[in-house]
C-alpha cells in the first residue's frame, strides 16, 4: 500500500481526553516502568485505567499503592485481553483511548505526537507509533499489514531501525502493544457492546478491531514521532523470519496455540468477503495446508482446544457486517 504524504512536525493535536487502559497479568516487574511513563507524558489530559486480571505477583496491591489516581479493576481471574479491555471501555472518559501493554514504555511525547496522525487524512480512527524493542534500535512493529494468505505482519519485525520507518503513511493495522483509537470509531464498530471480540480472548484482536474499521470507512495511520518500547521479542537477536516465527509459536502452550489459529478463522469469517478470498485462495489454501500439517504432526495437542472453541465460528459469521458503501473491503 502507498503511503499518501504524512503530516508536518508542527500539525496540532487534536483536542480531547485521553484514557489509557493498561492490562495486566502478573506483570508486576514491567507496571512500574510503564505507568511511570504514562504519568510523565507532555499531554496532560490523561486518566489511567489499570485492570488486573487476576494477578498472583502482588500487581494490583502495587498499582493501588503506587498509583492512586488510577482507576483500578480487580478481576478474581484471568478473564483474557479482550474482555479486560472491553471492561475499561465502559470506564473510560476519553476522546480517544490508548490500549497500551503492561510491558511497554511511551517516550515522554508519545501521546502528543500519536495524536496529531488523526489530522493526517480523512477518517483516521487508529494511530500506530514506532514501537521499537528494549534496545531502542531493533523495530517491533511499524504498523501491520494482513497478507494475501491472512496473516498478520508486523513491518519491520526485528529489523534494525532505520529511515524508512520515519516516513508516516497509512498501514491496515496498528499493533495492540500501543494502539491509540478514536472513539467514535470504537463505538461505530463494536457489537453487541464489544470493540474486542471477546471470543478471541487475546492474540490477533488488534487486526479484527482494523479490519472491522476498513470496512466501516475508518483509515489506520503510522506516525513514527511517537515512540514506545516493547519487551516482546526483547531478547531475541535479528530478525526471525517466517521459520523462526513459526518455532516461537510452536514453543507456546496449547492454550495460546489455539488461540492464534482460532482468531485467525475468526477474522476471515467475520471480515473477508467471497471476491477477495477466492483471489487469494491459492495463498489462503498453501498456509492453510501447511498449518494443518503442522496441527497433525507437530501440535497434535492443540486441536482439542480448537474443537471446543467451535461455538466461537457461528458467532464470527452471525457477527458479519456490510462494508460501508466506498469502504475497502
Amino acid at each position: 500500500m502507498s503511503a499518501p504524504p504524512g503530516p508536518t512536525p508542527a500539525a496540532p493535536a487534536p483536542p480531547g481526553r485521553v484514557s489509557v487502559i493498561v492490562v495486566s497479568w502478573n506483570s508486576r516487574r514491567f507496571l512500574s516502568d510503564c505507568l511511570r511513563s504514562v504519568a510523565a507524558q507532555t499531554r496532560r489530559e490523561v486518566e489511567l485505567i489499570v485492570v488486573d486480571n487476576g494477578s498472583t505477583d502482588g500487581s494490583a496491591d502495587f498499582v493501588a499503592a503506587e498509583f492512586p489516581s488510577a482507576t483500578l479493576i480487580r478481576n478474581s481471574s484471568n478473564e483474557g485481553f479482550c474482555r479486560a479491555n472491553n471492561a475499561a471501555l465502559k470506564r473510560a472518559t476519553g476522546v480517544f483511548i490508548l490500549c497500551l501493554n503492561a510491558d511497554a514504555i511511551l517516550e515522554p511525547d508519545f501521546i502528543e505526537n500519536a495524536l496529531a496522525g488523526f489530522r493526517a487524512i480523512h477518517r483516521v480512527g487508529m494511530v500506530s507509533g514506532k514501537i521499537l524493542r528494549f534496545d531502542g534500535v531493533t523495530i517491533d512493529s511499524a504498523g501491520q499489514m494482513l497478507t494475501r494468505a491472512r496473516r498478520i505482519v508486523d513491518r519491520g519485525y526485528g529489523e534494525r531501525d532505520a529511515p524508512r520507518f520515519d516516513e508516516p503513511g497509512e498501514i491496515f493495522s496498528v499493533c495492540g502493544a500501543a494502539a491509540l483509537y478514536w472513539r467514535a470509531m470504537i463505538d461505530s464498530v463494536s457489537t453487541d457492546g464489544e470493540f474486542f471480540d471477546e471470543s478471541f480472548f487475546a492474540f490477533g484482536e488488534d487486526m479484527d478491531v482494523a479490519w472491522r474499521a476498513q470496512r466501516a470507512g475508518f483509515r489506520a495511520w503510522y506516525q513514527p514521532s511517537a515512540r514506545v518500547r516493547h519487551f516482546r521479542g526483547g531478547s531475541q537477536t535479528g530478525k526471525p523470519g517466517l521459520l523462526g516465527r513459526f518455532f516461537q509459536t510452536a514453543r507456546r502452550p496449547a492454550g495460546i496455540r489455539a488461540h492464534i489459529v482460532k482468531n485467525r478463522w475468526l477474522m476471515i469469517l467475520k471480515n473477508d468477503t467471497l471476491r477477495a478470498y477466492l483471489k487469494d485462495l491459492p495463498f489462503i489454501a498453501a498456509w492453510e495446508a501447511a498449518q494443518g500439517l503442522w496441527l497433525l504432526f507437530a501440535a497434535p495437542s492443540t486441536i482439542p482446544h480448537l474443537w471446543r472453541a467451535r461455538e466461537a465460528f457461528g458467532r464470527a459469521w452471525r457477527r458479519r457486517r456490510p462494508a460501508e458503501s466506498g469502504a475497502g473491503a
